[in-house]
Parts: C-alpha cells; structure tokens; sequence
C-alpha cells in the first residue's frame, strides 16, 4: 500500500507538461507507405525503448503457441533541411526493421519532390505458413526471411491534398532456416526483386497545438506495385511444393481518420487492406500483417487526456482472412475479433511511460521474440518514450 501511495503522490506532484512525448511515434511499416506525414518538430529524435511480450490462450509448443518476451522499441531521427539543403532526412532503426531516407524538395509547398529510400528487415522476420481450424492456427513451414530494398521516386501534386509517387525499386529477399524450421522443408533460395510502385494520398491531417497529435483530417492512401524476380526454385514440403510466378501484382491501401469528439476526446478509425496473387507464398504468409491471399486489419479507437499527464486509448479490432486450407487446394474465408487498451502517462516534457495490451481471437499475430518464433492471443508492450 505504501509503493502505491508514493507512485500516485509523485505523478500528482508532477508539474503540469507540454506533452511533447504524447505525439504520435513512428514505425517501419509507416514510414514506407505513409508519404507526408506530419509532425510538430522540423527535428526529432525520438527513443521507444521496452519488453514486448505474447501469451496463448493454451499452450502448445507443437504449434508455436508458447509464452514469449523479448525487448521491443526503436530510434528514429528526422530533420528538416538537412545538409543546408531544402530536403527532409529520415533515419530509422528498430526491431520491425530499418530505414533511410532522403527527400529533395519540401513537399508542404513544392509541387513535386524526389525521394531515395534504403530500407529492410534483417532480424526477427518470420515467414509462417500454415492453415486455420476452427481458430487454431496450424503451422506447416517456418523459416526466417531478410530483405531490402532501395527505391527512387517522384512525386507530383494533383489538386489540394493529393500526391502520387511514381516508384522504381530493387532488392534482395534471402531465407535461412532456425530452431523451428522443418529440416524436410526445402527453403526458397536467395534471389533479386525489381519492379515499380505508384501510392496515391490523400492528406489532410491536422495536429493538435498543444500536444501534437492528430486530432482532425484523414490518411487515405492506395497502392500498387508490379514485381519481377529472379527466383525459378521449387521450395516447401511434400504436397505444398510450389515455384514463386516470375511477376506478381500487389496493391492495398491504408487509412487513418479522426474525428474530435470534445476538448480532450478523440474518435480514431484505422484500416489497412492488401491482394495478392495466388503463388506469392513469401508475401502471403508474412505474420506482419494477417495471413493469406485478400486481408483487412481495422480498428476503432477513442482516444482521450486525462489531465496534463495521461493519455487514454481503448479500441475494438475486426480482421479479415482470405486464406489456403490444409491442402492448400481451397480457400477459405476467417473474420477474427479483438481490442486493445493503451495507456501512456507524461511525466516529463520529453519522455513517457507507455503501456499497451491487446487481445486478437487470431493467433498468429506479429513476432515476439528475436531468436524463434511464437503466436498467441494476448499482446503486451510496456516501456519509455523519449523525444529530443
């Protein structure tokens, strides 16, 4: 009791904050799509660091389903105007993956601007194929991916918020198997990708003065992309063996949209969709996203301040999976349901506390852990975000 009463007489006791660490942070998959986000800060560094962790509702170790914990969290730096020049330079490095980016132009009043871009996961990638019953998540074959990928684009403004980004892009996807992996699974082997990439967005986004969040406007952004590779091999196990297509056509979109309810309250819906092809395996059981040929990720959250130091955020969750059976003969279609509660209490100017969970009917959610894979229902993220 008396552990208690200290932490809550210390967070009364703290002077009332800017908020500065409340702000939105980034992420890997973000900072590939999302082309023109906006920030308070020309200049940020910004330090998430904490333990992540999964559990299953029942453990079995057959089917990954085991408790896992790992350390979990990012840096990213970004700075307008870099080198004396008119430009934005981005650097990001974190357990999702890694970025770098040089933008030549200021896309807030330019009509056009270029972007080179050197990005890439190189730990803790991996593939999971495999099947659903019921809920059940059964894994077929697993092994760790690497890629990257450096990607030129150019830009042009249509009318008002719109911008397209016409893209080229090369890169380098390599396999290699882990303490999971099937040794009767042949592994695909290393091989090139080229192609090209249009996103089309639409941003109206606006931030919050005070605490630089986004509280009103929208994220609407579509993508399409056509890839070549050089892989020819035969790879998986018996009766799943299967070739990659020489070409392959992606596309999806993304959107994020807020709507203030009061002062201090804000409505947030987000939603992600993705197509592939039939024989783009690598992509369709990449565990980052849900697995399978057509999917939808969605949310709906409510955010809103409790005071000068805590930001509150419950949300409901509603995936969509259109994913290969057992025999990989037939699909078949998966709706799964979830919510999440994140906390995150400012205690300083420049850093918070946050504290994330979640809970998905679908089991295979994003990894956990560096060294082996694992799924599981329950999600958990606990730690400290910094901003300079």
């Amino acid at each position: 009791m008396r552990s208690h009463f200290f932490v809550v007489a210390f967070l009364l006791a703290c002077p009332p904050a800017r908020l500065a660490a409340q702000r939105s942070t980034a992420s890997f998959n973000d900072l590939i799509l999302v082309r023109n986000r906006p920030y308070a800060e020309n200049t940020l560094l910004e330090l998430r660091l904490g333990a992540a962790g999964g559990i299953p509702n029942n453990e079995d170790e057959s089917r990954l389903a085991e408790t896992r914990a790992s350390v979990d969290g990012h840096v990213y730096y970004r700075q307008q105007q870099a080198f004396g020049r008119q430009n934005r330079f981005e650097v990001y490095v974190g357990r999702d993956g890694a970025y770098v980016s040089l933008t030549e132009g200021d896309p807030k009043v330019d009509k056009g601007y270029t972007r080179l871009e050197l990005f890439g996961r190189q730990w803790g990638n991996y593939i999971r194929e495999g099947f659903y019953q019921g809920n059940d998540f059964v894994p077929v074959g697993l092994y760790e991916s690497r890629d990257w990928r450096v990607r030129l684009s150019l830009a042009s403004k249509f009318s008002g918020s719109i911008r397209a980004e016409g893209m080229a892009y090369y890169g380098k996807n390599a396999f290699k198997p882990y303490s999971r992996t099937n040794p009767a699974f042949t592994l695909p082997k290393d091989y090139s990708v080229y192609g090209i990439e249009t996103i089309v967005e639409d941003n109206t986004l606006q931030l919050d003065r005070q605490t630089g969040l986004p509280y009103q406007g929208y994220i609407l952004a579509a993508w399409f992309q056509i890839e070549r590779t050089t892989s020819d091999d035969v790879f998986g196990l018996t009766g799943r063996l299967s070739s990659l297509p020489d070409q392959v056509i992606r596309g999806g979109g993304h959107l994020e949209w807020y709507f203030p309810y009061t002062n201090t309250g804000t409505f947030i819906l987000t939603a992600d969709v993705g197509l592939s092809p039939d024989g783009d395996r690598v992509v369709m059981y990449e565990p980052t996203k849900p697995l399978g040929q057509w999917w939808g990720d969605g949310m709906f959250e409510f955010r809103f301040l409790l005071g000068d130091i805590f930001t509150i955020t419950p949300g409901v969750r509603v995936q969509f999976s259109r994913i290969f059976d057992q025999f990989a003969a037939a699909a078949e279609d998966k709706i799964f349901f979830g919510g999440q509660l994140r906390v995150r209490a400012n205690l300083l100017d420049q850093a918070a506390f946050e504290l994330e969970y979640s809970f998905l009917t679908n089991e295979s959610r994003r990894p956990v852990g560096l060294d082996r894979d694992s799924i599981g229902q329950h999600r958990m993220w606990f730690g400290v975000i910094v901003r300079l």
